[in-house]
């Protein structure tokens, strides 16, 4: 079955981190989705719009949220990375393929107690993942363990920070990984923290989104020293 392709008007783009950009689309008429999905992105060359390739970007937004939020890491060079910097703007009509994907939440009957692992822009499912959770009234136990490398990487603290304070049940560790002398906050991998702060890991479902070498990293903490089943790690990871 062909994929449906939607066409979205840009409404805000904006850098929050060094090599970060954010950026939100108008919800297109027709179009739905799960939380932790993702989309194709057409993606123009910037030095030939008329060379397009396809590039999947997770939504980093709730379904219950008007609009659909994106936040990309920028590598130097790239095609994605070159579009969000140089060409993608406010009020530009972009076009994607999708939903896909089936990195999505299992049901609170199912899974009891949960912990989201994420580096820089992997946290967009989890974000997703989580809210969206949090908005429907779940209850469950949730940890987020956010890894970014120095000061200068983070980006949506202030918001973690904000959800945590609302849901009771939602607690959030943000580390670096290269640290300045002067930061006062958590050190560490993300597996070095949730080693750190959370006490009942074999009880936990864990979502892990990130680097390849990251991913695969959590999955064997999880399973050999955390003892938790295969079934109850789900993992994506970009590139």
């Amino acid at each position: 079955m062909p994929l449906s392709t939607y066409s979205a008007r840009c409404t805000a783009h904006r850098k929050i981190a060094h090599d970060v950009y954010e950026f939100t689309l108008a919800t297109p008429k027709g179009f739905s989705f799960q939380a932790g999905q993702f989309v194709m992105f057409l993606v123009p060359l910037v030095d030939n719009p008329a060379d397009v390739q396809g590039r999947a970007f997770s939504i980093a937004s709730a379904p219950s949220e008007p609009e659909l939020l994106f936040v990309a890491k920028i590598k130097e060079g790239g095609r994605a990375g070159r579009w969000i910097a140089e060409m993608l703007k406010a009020g530009d009509d972009v076009k994607f393929q999708g939903p896909l994907g089936n990195f999505t939440l299992a049901p609170a009957g199912k899974e009891q107690r949960l912990l989201f692992l994420a580096t820089c822009s992997g946290i967009a499912p989890l974000r997703s993942q989580m809210l969206e959770a949090l908005r429907q009234g779940d209850k469950r136990m949730m940890d987020m363990a956010f890894c970014v490398r120095t000061e200068e990487d983070l980006f949506w603290t202030k918001e973690l920070a904000a959800i945590a304070q609302e849901y009771p049940n939602v607690h959030v560790h943000v580390s670096l990984s290269q640290p300045s002398s002067g930061w006062k906050g958590l050190t560490g991998h993300v597996q070095d923290i949730a080693s750190r702060v959370i006490t009942d890991l074999p009880e936990r479902s864990i979502y892990v989104c990130g680097g390849p070498e990251m991913v695969k990293a959590v999955r064997i903490k999880a399973e050999q020293e955390w003892k938790i089943p295969k079934q109850r790690i789900h993992s994506e990871d970009y590139v």
